[in-house]
């Protein structure tokens, strides 16, 4: 990992905390206009949907700072840069990675 510090570490378990609340309020508040029976748009149910995703992705990078694998690409297993980090705090794969599975290499 190329996260030395512990500032660093720090820094964004306090990043991907502040999204997972917000992620959770919006998830909880979509889910109970759901329950209210209130009318949704398409749109709704896709960004629901959306956030449930990052909602799990932000999850499991606070799981892999705690199991100590985080900034560790799940592709190759190098480095991911803390730019990259700081950009994306969740993300599981280096840019090469990640443009690899996109098919644009």
């Amino acid at each position: 990992m190329e996260l030395h510090t512990q500032a660093h570490l720090t820094m964004l378990r306090g990043l991907l905390q502040y999204r997972q609340a917000e992620l959770q309020a919006d998830v909880h508040a979509a889910r109970t206009a759901q329950a209210a029976g209130a009318r949704r748009l398409v749109a709704d149910d896709l960004q629901l949907a959306r956030d449930v995703a990052e909602l799990r992705d932000v999850d499991d990078a606070l799981g892999r700072l705690d199991a100590g694998t985080f900034g560790d690409c799940a592709g190759c297993g190098e480095a991911i840069p803390a730019s990259r980090l700081m950009a994306q705090p969740a993300v599981r794969l280096c840019a090469a990675c990640q443009a690899t599975r996109e098919g644009l290499c």
